[in-house]
């Protein structure tokens, strides 16, 4: 068990070697007494306006029984020891499982319920409506160079889901302590010792691709069977009791479904909802997304140090307050790219998205804000699906049915004008002018315009010529929630059916979703018996990022 020493601050600039000597210090340690020095945290505090990096470190101890005796019990909120990053293993049910449990959807939260399953002795079946990793990607390549989109193979759907092609974000706000197993998990799936301690985790799209096809291959290797092209359709009832689902390859038997279909399986949703699964209104997030050029974006949020290799590219924060709603914003990309998030030509949405070097040129990010479920009185459940449904139209319609985004300058629309010409952007499928006025419900698109000037003042340069603004950004989050029970995660009304993830209604980040749909896969194993043997965990310990004494 390490020694946690925390509040070492380092200013820009400042050699990071010095780091295991301070932390010996304020701990009152000799280093003959320390086996190695591991960066446990790294964030940066920005709040005096010069930024200073704070670290904590861990100290892996020769003995570690004598510093214990040493120190006695006392007390240090910055010197303390800390449990090592753990997932217990649950003991299994005994209740027989006829089939093997069926994972819907290949995202975050269906592939770590996949592998937990896995690896403790319920190999499962995985169905994936889209292709594999690597069919995908030739088909968005296809799609960013030709505009020829495929509806099941795109930047929503296919191996990984629609994060894979995301910022690669792994900052999460959870409590849950499945959370840090979670990360551990992606550290060493990738390889990026940063992952487990920076204060704001950036892998990347193509790095989050290394890891979903890693956990592919641990599935195989597991026993777990991999459908794509596996479009689930409905579940099958019979009874009223769960018996499988029915997918465009058939029916398939199953006592127990995980389900993580994600935000754009809308004609799943409206089946499980005619199928009696109760679905309720929650609130959810639109807007647009804004774009500038990085540099920019550099010079507003580090001033003088911009370009500082310390510091790297800028991203930003912020929140407005208009009345009785926030406008802020949502993942943004350093570094990134906006896309035509699409699954369909009928339904515009926008995203943005970064590789890991983030070396476009440009930033973005989405600027939202949120819709409460009182908005639709007297409506049904599905009333924010189909509110994103129409204006999602109504923007394709704008556009010609086609992958050009719809797009203004930021200018033009805070104060209501059309957009003559538009400025150079990092979207690979073009832009169409548009008043954007037109793709966001009016409450939406006025609580933005009002709320620009704040964040101009806050991030200089935010409004003007250069920014340009593109929507809708629809999908930021599920505006319905699956209902489940709190502690066996199951649908009320069909046991054995537990919904998780983003599109479930209960995640918000790739972690979460995680986290999400390894919950659910506990639940599973502590009410059913295994159907092979146990695996051992699959964490690895030893590679963190050391550092010289």
């Amino acid at each position: 068990m390490p020694l946690r020493v925390s509040g070492l601050r380092l200013p820009v600039g400042g050699d990071e070697n010095e780091l295991p000597e301070r932390a010996m210090r304020r701990a009152g340690l000799d280093p003959a007494e320390v086996k190695a020095a591991v960066v446990a945290r790294k964030s940066l505090d920005r709040r005096r306006g010069r930024p200073v990096f704070e670290y904590a470190l861990d100290l892996h101890l020769v003995d570690e029984a004598a510093v214990r005796s040493r120190r006695g019990t006392r007390e240090d909120a910055q010197v303390r020891f800390v449990d090592p990053v753990s997932l217990p293993e649950e003991p299994a049910g005994s209740e027989p499982l006829e089939h093997p449990p069926i994972v819907v959807g290949s995202g975050p939260a269906g592939l770590f319920a996949a592998l937990h399953l896995a690896r403790r002795g319920f190999p499962p079946l995985l169905l994936e409506r889209g292709e594999p990793m690597n069919l995908r990607v030739r088909r968005i390549r296809r799609m960013n160079a030709e505009g020829v989109l495929d509806p099941e193979s795109n930047y929503l759907f296919g191996e990984g889901g629609a994060g894979t092609f995301s910022d690669g974000k792994l900052t999460s706000r959870s409590k849950d302590p499945r959370s840090a197993w979670v990360l551990e998990e992606f550290r060493r799936l990738s390889g990026v010792a940063e992952v487990s301690f920076h204060y704001r985790p950036h892998l990347g799209s193509e790095r989050i691709r290394v890891v979903v096809g890693r956990i592919r291959r641990e599935l195989q290797r597991l026993g777990a069977r991999i459908l794509f092209g596996c479009r689930v359709e409905g579940l099958l009832l019979r009874s009223g009791r769960l018996a499988g689902v029915r997918t465009n390859q058939g029916e398939i038997p199953g006592e127990v479904v995980i389900l993580g279909p994600g935000h754009s399986a809308r004609s799943l949703v409206r089946e499980l909802l005619r199928q009696g699964v109760p679905i309720e209104r929650k609130p959810f997030q639109m807007g647009y997304r804004v774009e500038h050029p990085q540099g920019l974006i550099d010079r507003a949020v580090w001033r003088d140090l911009a370009g500082h290799p310390d510091l790297g590219i800028a991203d930003y924060r912020f929140s407005v307050r208009m009345g009785s709603c926030s406008v802020f914003s949502f993942c943004m990309c350093p570094g990134g790219e906006i896309m035509a998030a699409v699954c369909d030509l009928d339904h515009m949405n926008t995203n943005g998205m970064s590789h890991t070097g983030r070396s476009t040129g440009f930033a973005n990010s989405g600027v939202v804000t949120t819709i409460e479920p009182g908005a639709f009185p007297g409506a049904g459940p599905l009333a924010g699906m189909e509110l994103q449904e129409r204006h999602e139209a109504r923007a394709a319609e704008l556009c010609g049915h086609g992958l050009k985004v719809p797009a203004q300058r930021l200018l033009d629309f805070l104060e209501g004008r059309p957009s003559d010409d538009l400025p150079e952007s990092s979207c690979r499928t073009g832009l169409a002018p548009v008043d954007l006025r037109a793709v966001a419900p009016p409450p939406v698109a006025e609580a933005i315009r009002g709320a620009l000037p704040a964040i101009g003042r806050q991030i200089p340069g935010f409004v003007g010529k250069e920014a340009l603004l593109v929507g809708p950004e629809a999908r930021s989050s599920a505006p319905f929630r699956i209902l489940r029970d709190p502690r066996t995660l199951e649908s009320p009304a069909v046991p054995g059916l537990l919904p998780v993830g983003e599109g479930a209604g209960y995640a918000g980040g790739i972690v979460s979703a995680a986290t999400d749909g390894l919950r659910a896969a506990q639940a599973v194993i502590a009410r059913f018996a295994p159907r092979r043997p146990i695996e051992p965990s699959g964490l690895r310990q030893g590679e963190a990022k050391r550092m010289k004494g």
